[in-house]
């Protein structure tokens, strides 16, 4: 690999972390009640197509600055499926299933959990529900799991790891 350059001559620009990431979704609707009802997320008012932009809508992960994932309606979507891959991992979590990269840009989206109780509520809620998932790893100061949306797109959740 080449020399990578560490010192920035950008401008002393300060950043406060992500305003939002948009995504596309077939059925605006389906992942409106997903985020809501299974999840626990706050979704803002619908907005109506645009122009060429279809219906869209951004769902907030908690208390947090961030205005979370923007969702657009375009029902010709085409969303990389993962399931049969976290259904190999959790069933091997040695497999290298998750480790290959979908088609496309990306990967996952990762939420942050206050605690780990938060996130045992929030994976029994998902086996309740059916929804596929990893168990859970420990990956040094957090502690993790992946899982799909209704939409088949990766999300993962992770909260500090408790000190023993």
């Amino acid at each position: 690999m080449g020399n990578i350059q560490t010192q920035s001559s950008a401008p002393d620009v300060r950043w406060q972390g992500f305003h939002h990431t948009a995504l596309v979704t077939p059925d605006l609707d389906a992942t409106i009640a997903f985020y809501v009802h299974t999840l626990g997320m706050e979704a803002g008012p619908v907005f109506s197509a645009a122009g060429k932009r279809g219906r869209h809508c951004f769902i907030k992960p908690g208390d947090t600055r961030s205005w979370g994932i923007h969702f657009f309606e375009y029902e010709e979507a085409v969303i990389s499926q993962s399931s049969e891959e976290i259904k190999q991992l959790a069933a091997d979590r040695n497999s290298s299933s998750l480790n290959r990269f979908l088609p496309g840009a990306l990967q996952h989206v990762a939420f942050s959990l206050h605690s780990e109780t938060d996130g045992m509520k929030l994976r029994k809620r998902l086996q309740e529900l059916e929804v596929v998932m990893t168990d859970i790893y420990d990956q040094g100061l957090i502690r993790n799991f992946i899982f799909l949306d209704n939409n088949g797109i990766q999300l993962e959740a992770a909260w500090p790891k408790e000190e023993a």
